[in-house]
C-alpha cells in the first residue's frame, strides 16, 4: 500500500517540498515565462495562459494520481516559491516512464536546490512509489541539469528525435537496483 500522504509536504534539509497547486500560478508564470529559465528550451518562454495550462495538468496529476511535480519553497521562508520539480508519469520516446523534472528561478542557480529536490524526488519514486526506474529527458546543450542529472546516479540510457530540425534530446536513467546500491 503506497502512503501517498507521505509525499506531500516533504521536507529535505533547506526546502519544502509541496503538492503544486493551481494557485501557484503567479510563480510559475515568472519563473516557466523568463528567458533565462529556457534558455535550453527549444520552444522558449511560456506565456502566461501557456505556463496556466501546464500548472492545470501538473495540478491535475495530483488529483489523479496522487502524486506529482511539487512546488520547491524556501523551508526557512516557506511563502518563497524557489521553483518547480519532482517526478510524474510522462511519455518518453516509445514508453512511459515516471519522469524527473526542475526549473528554478534563475536568481537560486548554484545553490544546490535543484540536486537536493531531485535526491528527494528519487527517493519519493523508489522508496515510496516503488518505481522500477526513473528518466530524465534534457537537451544536450544543458550542460547544469546533465550535471544535476549525473551527480544523483542517473547515466546517459537514451536518445529521442523529439524537436525538429534540433539535436536529439537525452534520456537519463536510474533504477531502483542503482539507486538502492548507491543508498548502501
Amino acid at each position: 500500500m503506497i502512503n501517498y500522504a507521505s509525499l506531500s509536504p516533504l521536507k529535505t534539509e533547506r526546502l519544502l517540498l509541496r503538492k503544486m497547486e493551481r494557485r501557484d500560478l503567479d510563480s510559475a508564470a515568472l519563473i516557466h515565462g523568463d528567458p533565462a529559465t529556457n534558455i535550453h528550451n527549444p520552444t522558449g518562454p511560456r506565456s502566461r495562459e501557456a505556463t496556466r495550462l501546464l500548472l492545470d495538468d501538473w495540478a491535475g496529476a495530483w488529483e489523479r494520481k496522487h502524486f506529482g511535480y511539487w512546488t520547491v519553497c524556501s523551508l526557512s521562508e516557506p511563502h518563497q516559491v524557489l521553483g518547480f520539480g519532482g517526478v510524474m508519469r510522462k511519455q518518453i520516446a516509445d514508453f512511459s516512464g515516471l519522469n524527473i523534472y526542475f526549473r528554478f528561478a534563475a536568481h537560486t542557480w548554484g545553490k544546490g536546490y535543484a540536486t537536493e529536490m531531485a535526491k528527494a524526488a528519487l527517493h519519493a519514486a523508489f522508496t515510496i512509489l516503488a518505481e522500477d526506474a526513473v528518466y530524465g529527458l534534457v537537451r544536450p546543450a544543458n550542460i547544469p541539469s546533465r550535471r544535476t542529472l549525473e551527480k544523483i546516479g542517473m547515466q546517459l540510457f537514451s536518445e529521442v528525435e523529439d524537436v525538429p530540425g534540433e539535436a536529439a534530446s537525452l534520456i537519463y536513467r536510474i533504477t531502483q537496483e542503482d539507486y538502492l546500491k548507491r543508498q548502501s
